[in-house]
């Protein structure tokens, strides 16, 4: 038996009746994996810039002299020259009174000129191992007391939420993909026991179980792949969407032979598919031509 001839057998009379099923099964599957993935992508890249930004941040907490409520604009001009003159420092920020004011929960104005606020002020360092000069900076505010907190200090608990959301969502994924290859498995098993005469004259014709097995998994895949593109363009262009609207960012830290962000996306969720598609008919191959040999061609 020819090849051609066995495949066009396999196809009409094995999962002939299955093709809707399987479509909309793989479209139904394949979407939810793609947003999984694509949200997985998109927090990846988020999770890691935010902390890697935030790492590298410091804030300084610069108290007024004795008899002064807030630090004179002559020592701000002086830190800001500073700041401006150090290569270690990427950009930097002063919190103004209308800021501080709104951070601490202040309405009466009056109330808040009459309190001894300090010198807030957000340094952004171009080095994660880098510490501020608070000699130099003592010297430049003319002794004032002056505080550094880094904030790769607070992190250790949000770095690990952040582990467990990957975490998360990583497994729901894969719980899909288990459940998808589960179902497609019982599909296969059910359909063979279902025509295990016509299996029998296949084997008198000359097929066997490798030949059977290949011929039978690409016909599968013919029917599943048109559902899995569909799938996987639809959550492409909805997840587009969303970003869009919703401002979310992108994994420019990931985007691959200088692409735009979208491309990116684009190409990184095509060989996610493809990696799982391919996965898939690796195991099912197997599966059926262990199935094939240890019930029908013993």
């Amino acid at each position: 038996m020819s090849k051609d001839s066995l495949s066009r057998i396999l196809n009409k009379i094995l999962l002939s009746n299955e093709t809707k099923l399987l479509s909309g099964l793989s479209f139904f599957i394949i979407s939810l994996l793609s947003l999984h993935f694509i949200f997985y992508l998109n927090f990846y890249n988020f999770s890691g810039n935010w902390l890697s930004k935030e790492s590298k941040t410091v804030t300084l907490q610069i108290t007024p002299m004795q008899n002064e409520k807030r630090v004179k604009e002559s020592v701000k001009d002086e830190l800001v020259v500073y700041f401006s003159s150090e290569k270690s420092i990427t950009n930097y920020e002063i919190f103004d009174d209308q800021k501080i004011k709104d951070i601490i929960g202040l309405n009466d104005l009056h109330s808040f000129s009459s309190i001894r606020i300090p010198l807030l002020i957000k340094l952004n360092m171009a080095n994660l191992d880098y510490d501020i000069d608070l000699k130099k900076l003592i010297d430049l505010t003319g002794g004032s007391v002056i505080k550094a907190h880094y904030h790769k200090e607070d992190l250790f608990e949000i770095n690990d939420l952040i582990y467990r959301v990957k975490l998360f969502i990583f497994l729901f994924g894969t719980v899909f993909l288990i459940l998808f290859i589960f179902l497609l498995t019982l599909l296969l098993k059910i359909t063979f026991k279902t025509n295990y005469k016509f299996l029998e004259i296949i084997q008198i014709m000359g097929a066997d179980s490798k030949s059977i097995s290949l011929n039978l998994i690409q016909a599968l895949m013919k029917k599943i792949l048109p559902g899995a593109l569909l799938g996987m363009i639809f959550i492409n262009l909805t997840s587009t969407l969303i970003i869009e609207i919703f401002k979310v960012p992108l994994n420019s830290s990931l985007s691959i032979f200088y692409m735009n962000d979208y491309l990116s996306n684009l190409f990184l969720l095509i060989l996610f598919v493809f990696t799982i598609l391919f996965l898939l008919f690796s195991y099912l191959l197997i599966y059926l031509y262990y199935f094939l040999e240890k019930r029908f061609f013993v």
